[in-house]
C-alpha cells in the first residue's frame, strides 16, 4: 500500500486544476523537500472506493510515460475547514497538460514535438496494455496527458480504468466510460460496445 501523507507534512497550498472529480493542488512536502500534486476527490458516496480503485491502477505504473502514485493524502486542506479529505499524491508536472499546451500555443504544437508526444503517449498505452493484467485507460484525452519541464508526456487519471481479461473483452460489465468528444467512433451506435486493447480514442477534440 502507498504511504499516507498527512496535512502536517504539506504547506504552500495552491489550486492548479479542477474537474468533475474535485480539485488538484500544488503543495510543498516539507520532508521530501519537493513540490507535489495532490488530486482531491469530491466528498460523497463512493469517494473512498473511487480513490482506492485509482490507487490500485496507478500502483501498477512503473513506466516513464505513466504517472505513478507517491502517496495517499488524508487530512485537511486550507479550504476544507475541519473536514477530512482523501486524495492521491503524485509528481508535480510543471508544464501542465497537453490541453494547456495547445491553449497556450493557440494551435497545433510544432510537428517534431507532436510526433514525440504521440510516440510517448503510444508507449504509455502500450505499457498499460502489456501489464500481466492489462489496464484499459478509457479516458485518454489532452487533459490527461501531463507534461514535465522537458515537455515529456505521462498519462494520468485512472478513475475510469478497467482491467482487461483478454485481447477483446473487459473483465466486468460496467458501462463504457470516457469523455464523449474523445471517444472512438466505434463506441457510438451500439449499446453493447465494450472497450478492448484496440480501443482507439481521439486526442483531437471533435468540433461542433
Amino acid at each position: 500500500m502507498a504511504q499516507f501523507v498527512e496535512d502536517s507534512s504539506l504547506g504552500d497550498w495552491e489550486v492548479i486544476g479542477s474537474g468533475g472529480f474535485g480539485q488538484i493542488y500544488k503543495a510543498r512536502h516539507h520532508q521530501w523537500g519537493a513540490d507535489v500534486a495532490i488530486k482531491l476527490l469530491l466528498q460523497g458516496e463512493g469517494t473512498e472506493k473511487s480513490l482506492l480503485r485509482e490507487i490500485t491502477m496507478m500502483r501498477q505504473a512503473t513506466s516513464p510515460y505513466v504517472m505513478a502514485i507517491q502517496g495517499v493524502f488524508k487530512g485537511q486542506t486550507p479550504s476544507s475547514g475541519r473536514s477530512t479529505q482523501l486524495g492521491v499524491v503524485m509528481e508535480l508536472m510543471e508544464r501542465g497538460s497537453l490541453a494547456s499546451l495547445q491553449e497556450a500555443l493557440r494551435g497545433i504544437p510544432p510537428w517534431p514535438l507532436v510526433f514525440r508526444l504521440a510516440h510517448q503517449v503510444a508507449l504509455g498505452i502500450n505499457f498499460l496494455h502489456s501489464l500481466p493484467r492489462p489496464v484499459l485507460h478509457q479516458d485518454l484525452k489532452p487533459q490527461n496527458v501531463l507534461l514535465d519541464n522537458s515537455l515529456n508526456a505521462k498519462l494520468t487519471d485512472f478513475g475510469l480504468s478497467r482491467i482487461s481479461s483478454s485481447v477483446t473483452l473487459s473483465k466486468d460489465s460496467e458501462p463504457l466510460g470516457g469523455t464523449i468528444n474523445y471517444m472512438p467512433p466505434e463506441a457510438f451506435g451500439s449499446t453493447s460496445y465494450e472497450a478492448t486493447r484496440a480501443f482507439t480514442p481521439c486526442l483531437a477534440q471533435v468540433q461542433s
